[in-house]
């Protein structure tokens, strides 16, 4: 459905108005419980997402029909109540582009709850929402305290290293929740459950916080700005820059875990495979700590491994033949040793294109990009645009967040495609400079581009800072439409029988699917009851991640650190609640 263009500036007032108007209509539809009624504040194809205010999981309900027949089944059993716009002033109601958004506020009997619309004018010349979100962020009675908790109120005449000590004595001596992993994601679903009161201990297999950063190649840097990528409770430095470098990254995930207060098995690995006691709800397994083999028993776990599994690394026939090196991206460190060689690249996403752009730097003697299929790439400044879009530097991250995680996925992708050629358009500077290298550019299968692929494939793209003029001019060469099929001892054979010349494979191929990794671990008995991880579901939500996934006390962690940061909530919320009993009272709120 096309939607008017509208006027580029309404006084505020008549925002103010219109968001009134809409939030009271909303509002008196949720408190008559009148399902069709709250389904027509809303366009003929607009979104509601909820995450767990109706249910105990997200849901992304797209058009009337769905939203009604949602909240026929789930609104006369968790009632919405005082919906108030956000005292945010970030939140207050605006105008741009023919759109009014705002924050509200709302109670269930159970929670406390907040969200965010989005309006536009429909057909009739009403005021609808085009997306609107219920989030739930504390529960009643069980809310995350606001800022740093009192520990001299704690203490009962302890040090605060006593009490340390002694909060991590009994967290590491029965936990509720054991997290696997280190990284991004499982400090700060720690750092949060912390603050909400649940006992958590965290193991990594590495000697060091951050050593899954620190052990990636040296000139890595993320390619979200800080603003985007800042950890929860703990913003960057005003000073820190604005592309995080790999070892400044691994060193602040260090002090991270310092500075919270966490409690980090380092060295530790599963041992044996976990055993669940679907009776007493408590997992049984054995992890190995520097050397010493230790029994825990936590009720949940967390996977916060990362949304990829082992590296794939393709097989090719003649390998006996070739003499140069063959590795995978992931035992790339350094292109200094490739200086003077001939390097061919297998893939063509984030990490292939940073390695060729290192090589190039490192005066490799030639280097070669092979590009099985298509890919999608755009440039780093229109990126930084569209996160600062919602990420707006001096703005809390809160802000951004909700405002993220108020845009179904589903959404998102539908707009994607809607605005192809706007796409193209964004970026024709960028592949002006790629059209005579051979290399063959898409905005993705059904041109739903760079911000939806990432949730889709979590690949298929690369972010342009510089590599685009090397490609044209010719210091990155591109191979580009067939699969390498073999070695010789020349180089790379591919399936047209031709060779490129090779000191150096370096495969960029990607990994397997965390699925498989997690069979190793669980079993595939377990491994059957869960969800896929990551990739979109039905309704265009992501998978798997701090959602339930099928198995009462298996939990996975992944994605960005938009994702860790703001939905360490939900999973938090989860986990309490089903303590507390209350999954099991909302008997129409099915997972």
């Amino acid at each position: 459905m096309e939607h008017p263009i509208e006027q580029t500036t309404l006084p505020g007032s008549t925002v103010l108005q219109i968001a009134a108007t809409w939030l009271r209509e909303f509002s008196t539809a949720l408190y008559a419980l009148d399902a069709d009624a709250v389904a027509r504040t809303f366009l003929p194809d607009g979104w509601l997402r909820d995450s767990l205010t109706f249910t105990w999981n997200n849901r992304a309900l797209h058009g009337r029909r769905k939203i009604a027949t949602f909240l026929v089944d789930t609104l006369p059993f968790n009632p919405v109540s005082n919906v108030t716009f956000d005292d945010d002033p970030h939140l207050a109601p605006t105008y741009h582009s023919g759109t009014v958004e705002f924050g509200f506020k709302y109670h269930t009997p159970i929670a406390w709850g907040r969200g965010h619309a989005r309006l536009v004018r429909g057909a009739t010349g009403r005021w609808e929402a085009l997306t609107a979100s219920t989030i739930i962020l504390d529960l009643k009675g069980h809310e995350e305290p606001v800022g740093g908790v009192d520990w001299e109120e704690q203490a009962e005449e302890r040090t605060w290293g006593q009490l340390q000590a002694d909060l991590k004595a009994k967290a590491g001596s029965n936990p509720t929740v054991l997290i696997v992993g280190s990284g991004q994601s499982g400090l700060q679903v720690a750092a949060r459950f912390k603050q909400m009161g649940i006992p958590t201990l965290l193991i990594e297999r590495n000697a060091r916080i951050g050593d899954n950063w620190r052990k990636r190649y040296s000139s890595l840097a993320l390619h979200t700005p800080k603003e985007h990528h800042q950890l929860l409770y703990q913003p960057y430095p005003s000073n820190w820059p604005l592309y995080t470098p790999r070892d400044k990254l691994a060193n602040w995930l260090e002090a991270y875990a310092d500075n919270q207060d966490l409690l980090v098995w380092t060295s530790t690995s599963i041992r044996g495979r976990p055993v669940y006691d679907s009776d007493r709800g408590r997992w049984r397994l054995t992890v190995e700590r520097a050397g010493d083999i230790v029994t825990v028993t936590p009720a949940h776990i967390i996977m916060a491994t990362g949304v990829l599994g082992e590296p794939n690394i393709p097989v090719f026939a003649g390998r006996e033949r070739f003499p140069g090196a063959v590795l995978h991206t992931t035992e790339y460190m350094d292109a200094a040793p490739f200086a003077g060689k001939r390097v061919v690249v297998v893939g063509a996403g984030n990490t292939a294109i940073d390695v060729c752009q290192d090589l190039v730097g490192a005066r490799a003697a030639s280097v070669t990009m092979v590009q099985r299929s298509a890919t999608c790439v755009v440039s780093r400044s229109n990126v930084l645009k569209h996160l600062h879009e919602k990420w707006a530097p001096g703005v809390p991250v809160v802000v951004g967040d909700l405002k993220n995680a108020s845009t179904p996925i589903g959404f998102l992708r539908e707009e994607m495609i809607k605005h192809q050629a706007e796409q193209w358009a964004e970026e024709k500077k960028l592949h002006e400079k790629l059209k005579g290298s051979g290399l063959k550019l898409t905005l993705g299968s059904e041109g739903q581009g760079q911000a939806t692929l990432v949730y889709e494939r979590y690949g298929g793209f690369w972010q342009d800072k510089g590599a685009a003029d090397l490609i044209a001019s010719g210091r990155i060469r591109i191979k580009q439409g067939v699969q390498p099929v073999a070695y010789s001892s020349e180089g790379l054979v591919f399936e047209d029988g031709s060779t490129l010349p090779a000191d150096v494979v370096i495969l960029a191929t990607g990994y397997h699917n965390i699925r498989e990794t997690n069979k190793q671990i669980f079993g595939p008995e377990i491994v059957a009851q869960i969800s896929e991880v990551h990739g979109l579901d039905e309704e265009g939500e992501l998978r798997g991640t701090c959602r339930p996934t099928g198995h009462p006390g298996l939990w996975f962690a992944g994605g960005d650190f938009y994702h860790s940061r703001f939905m360490s909530k939900q999973l938090g919320i989860l986990i309490k609640a089903g303590e507390l009993g209350l999954t099991s009272r909302r008997t129409r709120c099915y997972l």
